[in-house]
Formats: structure tokens, sequence, C-alpha cells
């Protein structure tokens, strides 16, 4: 059995007190019609005399003070909905009490009854509401104040870290230069060093004894160390002294090829090398990393017949070699040691050279980002790898 459905105006008085907001009704001059009791209690705590019968518009245009302003857009907003000229209008605005900080949202629509037009006028207490926007707002220029402290912070750290790298590049360029200068000089005293010891064994042979042609023997060996340590040192400082080496694709196929005549390969020697992707490097300085690899395995090799062997791969914009031989091997223990500077691991009389050959191969590879590093040991002599950017990669992190 269905129940009597009730008419919607029964319950419209009560669910007009009931609302929170602020409500009166307008006529067309202006003139509340009727309110309901949110907005009774609110002129009645506020000493308001804005009641059923009062022009709401002499009220909103007789505004004083701060309220004047809003009052003149609420009462322009009232008479343009009346008018047909504004379907609807809203505004927020404050109204603070001597205890609080109070803010509303002033709405007004029109509607017609009995062929006359009304307004609701409707002001909604958005106090929770705005303190909250503005909460947000303080702690949105909060952060931003602290971002942008932050970001000069972090911009003055970098002008210091630039400072510092420039002074850093220029001390690192004149040591460079110095060391290429005096190197350089150094040459001189060791030639005309060697030129007179050479000039007591020819000239005064038969009047020297075993003792002193021991002697001259001694010097002689020891003018050209001094030679050899002078030009690993230019070569070193060559090196460090380019700022900025000119890149461009290099084969190392190329470089092999070009460096591997010139050495003191023996007769039952066998190198190859494999099909190697190009890298992105200067040429003068790739040949220089072979020179001294392929030198320490031909320096450093055992009785069998020597085999060296450079192989490659690209993988993540690098292009990562593995160059083998099967000499006498190197300790795991000294693996990092080889690499430091005048670092040997055998007597002068055994195998020559200042112990610099790798310390350059390292500045080499670094300058372009890469490593440098020895193999487990594994088997028999050396595996030795190193990495350098491949052309037209933007490599990740080695």
């Amino acid at each position: 059995m269905s129940r009597p459905t009730a008419s919607p105006g029964r319950y419209a008085i009560a669910a007009f007190d009931a609302l929170t907001a602020h409500i009166a009704i307008l006529n067309r001059d202006g003139v509340i019609q009727a309110v309901n009791q949110a907005w009774i209690r609110f002129a009645q705590a506020n000493d308001a005399a804005d009641f059923v019968g009062t022009n709401y518009l002499q009220v909103c245009d007789g505004a004083q003070g701060e309220d004047q302003p809003d009052a003149a857009q609420i009462a322009a907003g009232i008479r343009a909905v009346l008018a047909g000229t504004q379907e609807a209008f809203e505004l927020e605005y404050p109204c603070h009490s001597p205890t609080e900080d109070r803010y509303f949202l002033a709405r007004v629509t029109c509607f017609a009854q009995d062929g006359a037009q009304y307004a609701v006028v409707a002001h909604e207490n958005i106090t929770r509401r705005k303190q909250a926007e503005m909460s947000l707002r303080q702690l949105n220029r909060t952060l931003e104040q602290r971002v942008e402290a932050r970001t000069q912070e972090i911009a003055t750290i970098n002008q210091a870290l630039e400072r510092k790298n420039a002074e850093l590049e220029r001390s690192v360029r004149d040591l460079g230069e110095f060391a290429y200068v005096a190197s350089h000089d150094l040459q001189e005293p060791l030639r005309t060093l060697g030129m007179y010891t050479d000039l007591l064994r020819h000239r005064y042979h038969d009047q020297l004894d075993d003792r002193a042609h021991g002697y001259i023997t001694h010097i002689t060996e020891q003018v050209f160390r001094a030679r050899q340590l002078v030009r690993d040192v230019l070569t070193l400082s060559s090196v460090n002294a380019e700022a900025e080496p000119d890149l461009g694709a290099v084969y190392l196929q190329a470089c092999w090829e070009a460096v591997t005549p010139g050495l003191p390969w023996p007769e039952d020697a066998i190198a190859t090398c494999g099909i190697l992707p190009p890298v992105q490097a200067s040429a003068p300085q790739i040949q220089q990393l072979l020179t001294n690899l392929l030198g320490n395995a031909i320096k450093f090799r055992s009785e069998r017949p020597l085999r060296v062997s450079l192989t490659g791969w690209q993988q993540d914009g690098w292009v990562h070699c593995t160059l083998r031989d099967n000499g006498i091997g190197i300790d795991p223990e000294h693996h990092e040691k080889v690499f430091l500077m005048f670092q040997r691991l055998h007597r002068r009389t055994s195998a020559g050279g200042n112990g610099i050959g790798l310390a350059v191969c390292r500045r080499i590879v670094e300058r372009y980002g890469g490593r440098i590093w020895f193999g487990d040991g594994a088997g028999e002599g050396v595996t030795i790898h190193f990495t350098l950017p491949a052309r037209g990669e933007s490599p990740a992190a080695p």
C-alpha cells in the first residue's frame, strides 16, 4: 500500500530556517520580505537593524568605513540580478568582529512569483576555508622563500666551485708548463754531461784503470736514465697541460697499426687487434696510451713466445677495451700501486723504465671520464681493461 506524498511546501519554512547561511528575500525595490533564523541571529549579535521591512539596498548604500567598498559591490550585484542583466552575483569579503577574523561569501540569485521579481541574498561563513587558503598561501610563500634562499645558496656554492675549478685548472696548467720547461731545460746539461763522459772514455781510454772505466760506465747509465726520466716527465706534462684535446672520431685499429711497427717486438711475438667501435678522443693521446700498454707487455714478457691481443665492445655509450698478454703478470695486491707515478715492481737491471707509463695511461683515460683497471688475474699474464667514450654517444657513468 503506497503512502501519500507530502507537498514540498510543508517543509519549506523549516528547511529555510535550518540553513546555516544568512538568507534574506528582497523585493524589486530592495526591501527585505523574509529572513531565516541564521540571518536574525547574526543581525542581533552584530547590532544590525536589517530585519523584515528594512530596505537592504539603502543599508548597503549607507555603509561607511572599511565595509563601504564591499557593501557597494553587493548593492550593485543585487540591482543587476533584479534588472536581469546578470544571472547571479558572488563576492567574497571580510567581516571581522572585535574578537575574531571572519570571512563571508555573498550570493545573489533571482526568482519570480505571482508576477513579481525577488532576489535571494545569502551570506555564507567561509572563515575556515579562507583561513585554510591563507595558511596554504603563507606556506607556499615560505616554501618559495626557502627555495629562493636555497637557490641563491647553490648559486653561491657553484660560483665558488667555478672559481676553485678555474684556479685548479690554472694551477695544473702552470704546473704542466713548469714541468715542461724544467724538463726541457734539463736536456742540455744532460747532453753536456754525456758528451764529456764520452770524451773521457775515448780520449783517455788507455790512461784509465778498470775502476775509472767502471765509473764512466755508471755515469753513462745514469745519464741515460735521467734522459729517459725527463722524456717521461715531458710526456706526462703534455697530457696534463693540454686543456682541451682536439677531439674527434678515433679508430683504435688505425692507432694500433700506427704504433705497433715502431715497438721492439721479439721475432716470435704475435699481436692481434680485433674490430673495435670508434671512440671520441684525441688520436695522439690514444696512440700514447697503446704505446705505453704494449710497451709494458713487451718489457714484462715471459720466456714463452709473446702473445698480445686487443678486443672491445660498445655498451651504454662507452667502448670497453681489453688488452691481454701472456707475460710474467702482476700480483693483485699491486694492481693499484702500479698506476702511481714512479712506482716500479722490478729492479732497473731486469726491466727499464721509470714507473711512469701506467700513470700516463690513467691520466689519458680519466681525461675522457673513463676508467682503467686490471682484470682478476685468472690464468697467465696480464689483462687490463679501459673504457673510452663512444663516438657520437652521451655515455652513462662508467
